[in-house]
């Protein structure tokens, strides 16, 4: 069953459902867990991306926001709460989880490791 949430984390869908598009910033800010989706729109920055994959590593997350060569850059994640982590290049992002609102890069400093 395929549904579109028109009215964002307030709208009741099935755990079996998978919608077309989900915006991970408005669930993450409700504390809510997006429900499964054909498409993730994620924030980096102030651009508004769009991936297909509910578990990206921090590289793609890197390359899709043109932040490249991806070792050049630390990805944060912002959850509920301002609380940030920086997530190693080859780790998953878990999109579903709750509380997860944006992303942040900033340039690795030439002398980290």
């Amino acid at each position: 069953m395929v549904k579109l949430v028109e009215d964002g984390p307030d709208e009741v869908i099935g755990e079996d459902d998978v919608i077309d598009e989900v915006n991970i910033e408005e669930y993450g800010k409700a504390g809510r867990k997006p429900p499964r989706a054909r498409v993730y729109v994620i924030r980096v920055g102030k651009q508004t991306l769009r991936i297909e994959k509910p578990d990206p590593t921090a590289s793609e997350i890197l390359t899709l926001a043109g932040k490249v060569p991806v070792t050049n850059y630390i990805l944060m994640q912002i959850s509920k709460g301002g609380q940030a982590e920086t997530i190693p290049l080859d780790q998953k992002v878990d999109l579903t989880k709750p509380g997860v609102e944006k992303f942040k890069t900033l340039p690795r400093d030439q002398t980290e490791g």
